[in-house]
């Protein structure tokens, strides 16, 4: 299914931080129940760490899904995968996402970019919005992804 082409007469699935009700969300294991069971999109968050990656979690703090404290970007990568996110999962970068769609080609996604102009500095907010949309691009994946923000600056940006 084509997102573009979508219609009144089908109905569009999507699984929210993957298939959260049943996973951890925003984990890898939510995003491949969500593939097994035939949703049509996946959405998820993104924020970005201390050291500069880009990591799939709702929150500005780890506090709620994980058994770790504090803001996510005062963690680098390696200290995030430390965390548990339920069940044993870990926090997954962007690129993780990326590798696991790669070969499902009518999967789409929503990509919430929770880094805004404002609530940090916009030079990132901006720097991770041009990453993202280089590795949705480097993977093929223009057509088939819906970036959302709440800022007014992003979306001019865009």
């Amino acid at each position: 299914m084509n997102y573009w082409t979508q219609s009144k007469d089908n109905i569009w699935v999507a699984a929210h931080r993957g298939f959260s009700s049943d996973y951890p969300e925003n984990t890898m294991s939510a995003f491949k129940a969500a593939l097994d069971v035939g949703v049509d999109q996946i959405e998820t968050d993104v924020r970005v760490t201390k050291d500069g990656e880009l990591v799939l979690i709702h929150d500005a703090t780890v506090d709620r899904t994980t058994n770790g404290t504090g803001k996510v970007n005062t963690f680098t990568l390696a200290e995030l995968k430390e965390l548990d996110a339920g069940k044993g999962e870990r926090i997954p970068t962007f690129v993780e996402l990326m590798e696991l769609v790669k070969d499902h080609p009518t999967i789409t996604l929503d990509i919430e970019l929770k880094e805004r102009p404002g609530e940090v500095d916009a030079k990132i907010a901006f720097d991770v919005c041009d990453r993202i949309i280089k590795i949705v691009d480097d993977y093929g994946f223009a057509d088939r992804v819906v970036l959302n923000t709440f800022s007014g600056a992003l979306h001019e940006y865009i």
